[in-house]
């Protein structure tokens, strides 16, 4: 279930090197729990994510285009329900 909720996260270089390169899972940090290397700002879906109690995230990159596509195909039907109801007032 997509709860809709986006974290604000801290990640280094090293963790979006390692994520173009095939890495399904890139660690990133809430802020002020961060290395000081974590300068990169990232954002990502709490449903794709674990939270550490250490304020370390998890994020699973292979899940991200799962959500994409529910999230794109729910927007196409809303824009869609929108278009039908401007078309029928023609």
């Amino acid at each position: 279930m997509a709860t809709g909720l986006s974290l604000h996260l801290y990640t280094t270089k090293q963790e979006l090197d390692n994520s173009k390169n095939g890495v399904s899972t890139i660690v990133a940090w809430i802020k002020g729990k961060q290395p000081k290397e974590a300068i990169f700002h990232v954002g990502a879906s709490v449903d794709i994510c674990d939270v550490l109690d250490s304020g370390e995230v998890r994020i699973n990159v292979s899940k991200t285009d799962g959500e994409m596509e529910k999230a794109a195909a729910l927007m196409g039907a809303v824009m869609g329900a929108e278009l039908e109801k401007v078309f029928s007032k023609l």
